[in-house]
């Protein structure tokens, strides 16, 4: 079982890192890289050098109707954790909550009761970074964790006794039994004050480190972290800016791309939509 699950996200991570995806971004800015499939045909071409067939045909959205995810068939798709399963280190937010399972906190029940719409925080644990490492540790300092981990940061957090929503950082210990399957790496900043809730996340293998975008306009910014336990966290965005940063990525020419969705107009079709006045690497 395990073996297969981490088939499945290899493959998954060729296809972020897959040229195409890279020059759909870099092409916009008048970049040397190769531009992106314009055609199935080219697609598929491309594809094909993955030992991948395409999808020809897209999933279109249907009122009413949820609707499976088309895949090559040479790819599955498995669940490796879920949000009811429990944190092996929970962590208390305040008197009354804590950081209890990987997709909820603690301030209601995970399920409405019959007849209500009351439920516990949803976290949203968001954009995966997957990682082969050597040596992790975590709570358990007689446990071995494995080499295949997932890191994310959480979009949405229950508020503390300040009034501010908490975010955190997880990784999912892949190779992991069940009652270690998801490590609380971060709740706060090496200072002590809270973390920010997160967006995206990206391995910058030059620092050494994770880094964290929040999506929080004039407080928003980046946050780097270690990958010890517990995980030392610093807000970098003297550093860079601040702003609502949706996503980060590194590519394969050391560039760092941040991804900006509040600022600028909306667009004209979809109102909640932005169109962000420039970019940054």
């Amino acid at each position: 079982m395990r073996t297969s699950t981490r088939t499945a996200l290899s493959i998954s991570l060729s296809l972020a890192a897959f040229p195409v995806v890279v020059a759909g971004c870099a092409g916009a800015a008048g970049s040397d890289e190769p531009s992106a499939p314009e055609t199935l045909g080219q697609a598929t071409e491309e594809l094909s050098t993955l030992g991948l067939s395409a999808v020809p045909t897209a999933n279109v959205k249907q009122i009413g109707l949820t609707s499976p995810n088309v895949l090559s068939p040479e790819l599955f798709e498995t669940a490796v954790v879920q949000g009811s399963i429990p944190l092996e280190n929970p962590a208390a937010i305040s008197d009354t909550v804590s950081i209890s399972f990987y997709g909820y906190d603690s301030d209601g029940p995970l399920l409405p009761a019959l007849g209500t719409v009351t439920e516990a925080t949803k976290t949203e644990p968001d954009k995966n970074t997957y990682l082969v490492l050597n040596d992790q540790i975590g709570p358990d300092a007689s446990y071995d964790y494995g080499r295949h981990f997932i890191f994310q940061g959480h979009e949405i957090g229950a508020k503390n006794a300040s009034g501010q929503s908490t975010g955190y950082i997880t990784r999912v210990n892949l190779d992991a039994d069940f009652a270690h399957k998801v490590t609380l790496l971060a709740t706060t900043e090496a200072t002590g004050k809270s973390l920010p809730v997160f967006d995206g996340s990206t391995w910058d293998p030059w620092a050494k480190k994770l880094i964290f975008s929040a999506e929080l306009g004039p407080s928003g910014g980046l946050w780097q972290a270690t990958l010890t336990f517990p995980s030392v966290v610093d807000d970098i965005s003297g550093s860079v800016g601040r702003g609502g940063y949706e996503a980060i990525q590194n590519d394969s020419d050391g560039n760092v791309w941040i991804v900006e969705d509040v600022g600028g107009k909306t667009g004209t079709v979809s109102t909640h939509a932005k169109q962000p006045p420039g970019r940054a690497t």
